[in-house]
């Protein structure tokens, strides 16, 4: 009997710990704006109330990518003004709210429009704003220790790469986007290279599955996200059989852009259309809330889980494992 009600008693402990760990989850998002050069972060159950601004009006020069390194600092793709600023990875550190600059791109070869960290090392996309064209280049070492640059993809000739990610096998997925500046139509596949940055082949082609203008791209286990920005759609591909399907639509053309996957699941998307929006949609693709930033383009979004949630959880089955103790003394 005894056996019995300590079984259910830990079972009851672990269901409470995570649905107050549900409850009371507030990840912390971050946002850049590519209009303003502002860097704001926001709590993701209070988008309004939490927004803080880490970094005012003017600090960044066109940011156009975020991504939240292994080292616990966000790095931010910096595109410049295409004359006397060059573009650049820079560095915020989080607890102390300081800027840095990374590495700067000096004969302006790589305007960043995407970033995703592989280990210590930045793989770096290139801006459709800018016509930027050519291969993912690697800055090893981003995190700390000697910085060098070389080209990563091969084969397989990528226009711009406004979108990247990295599955767990280490293949890399990228936004192939051509961007006419004056007809303002995107267009493009997303294209596969290997763990070693060779080109594999199209997964999903120009125009197939509703794909016009691919741009952000997300990863979650076995199913990749891909904004199409023409439509304000957004895309969802099965790894395990390449087969893509529509996923969750926010209205209109330019409505969708960077993306960025909550801990639960939920997906964020931020416009480029210059009215500030970030969407936020469940895991079934169901819009849940459109919050107005005020950023303009939105350039970036990276998430991090609160580590409260974490310690709840812990709490809980601590808790349990203490009180079972007691009861077998």
């Amino acid at each position: 009997m005894l056996k019995a009600n300590s079984s259910l008693l830990c079972f009851a402990l672990v269901v409470f710990s995570s649905v107050l760990a549900t409850i009371c989850r507030a990840d912390m998002i971050y946002a850049v704006s590519f209009s303003t050069g502002e860097l704001v972060s926001y709590q993701s159950t209070d988008p309004g109330g939490t927004r803080s601004t880490l970094l005012p009006n003017g600090s960044l020069i066109s940011p156009g990518s975020l991504a939240y390194g292994p080292d616990g600092n966000l790095y931010i793709g910096e595109n410049g003004d295409g004359s006397t600023f060059a573009p650049r990875i820079s560095k915020f550190e989080i607890p102390t709210l300081t800027l840095s600059t990374v590495y700067a791109f000096g004969s302006f070869e790589v305007f960043p429009g995407s970033l995703a960290f592989q280990g210590n090392d930045l793989l770096i996309g290139r801006n459709p704003f800018f016509a930027n064209t050519g291969p993912i280049v690697k800055l090893a070492n981003a995190t700390g220790g000697p910085l060098s640059l070389s080209d990563y993809t091969s084969g397989g000739s990528l226009a711009s790469s406004p979108g990247l990610a990295l599955a767990s096998d280490g293949s890399l997925y990228v936004s192939d986007q051509t961007y006419n500046s004056e007809t303002y139509i995107a267009s493009g596949p997303v294209k596969r290279f290997d763990a070693g940055g060779a080109y594999v082949g199209e997964l999903i082609a120009d125009g197939a599955s509703g794909l016009a203008g691919p741009t952000g791209l997300a990863i979650n286990g076995s199913t990749l996200y891909t904004a199409s920005v023409m439509s304000g759609t957004i895309l969802q591909t099965d790894l395990t059989t390449d087969v893509t399907t529509a996923f969750a639509a926010a209205g209109s053309l330019f409505e969708v852009g960077p993306l960025a996957l909550l801990p639960d699941g939920d997906l964020l998307a931020g416009s480029p259309s210059g009215n500030g929006n970030i969407y936020r949609f469940a895991a079934n693709g169901t819009l849940l809330e459109t919050y107005a930033s005020g950023l303009g383009q939105i350039g970036g979004i990276a998430t991090v889980p609160e580590p409260g949630t974490v310690w709840l959880a812990a709490f809980g089955l601590s808790v349990g494992a203490w009180f079972l103790r007691r009861r077998r003394r």
